[in-house]
């Protein structure tokens, strides 16, 4: 199913959103920070799950999984995993 511009432009603001919630917890540190938004493939799993994946300048890098789409991110569940 095909989004429309409407849903496609509130997902990025929620994409951005989450982003900006990692970096403020991140406490400005220079990094890249990505966050996709995906269908959860756990049988145990139903709906939407939010990746995020932080690349210092070092290289160290940070993989995480919120069972929780992009919009509904708190500022608990980053801190939860990082």
């Amino acid at each position: 199913m095909e989004m429309t511009f409407r849903e496609k432009a509130r997902s990025m603001w929620h994409i951005q959103r989450a982003k900006g919630i990692i970096r403020e917890r991140l406490g400005g540190a220079q990094c890249m920070v990505s966050v996709r938004e995906t269908i959860c493939t756990d049988l145990g799993c139903e709906g939407p799950v939010t990746e995020i994946r932080i690349v210092t300048l070092t290289f160290q890098e940070i993989k995480a999984t919120i069972h929780k789409s992009a919009s509904q991110i708190t500022p608990a569940d980053v801190a939860a995993i990082i």
